[in-house]
């Protein structure tokens, strides 16, 4: 986990995705194949996801957090 940062932006839908995330880490409600292929067009640098499909595979860094962890990122 990164330390001292800011989690401001929600990814919650593919819309909310945007080149603004280009090169940071992002942080997204349900994690599924539209939004990963998104993010690696735009290649953002880390995704911590509540949710994740089992299937997807990618090379950008995917970590998966339980509830309690999600509510402490601000």
């Amino acid at each position: 986990m990164i330390k001292g940062k800011l989690w401001r932006q929600k990814i919650e839908k593919l819309s909310d995705l945007t080149y603004e995330a280009k090169d940071k880490v992002i942080k997204v409600v349900k994690l599924d194949e539209g939004i990963l292929t998104k993010a690696e067009v735009i290649e953002v640098k880390g995704i911590i996801c509540l949710e994740i499909d089992d299937y997807l595979e990618s090379e950008i860094p995917i970590k998966k957090i339980n509830k309690d962890e999600w509510d402490k990122l601000r």
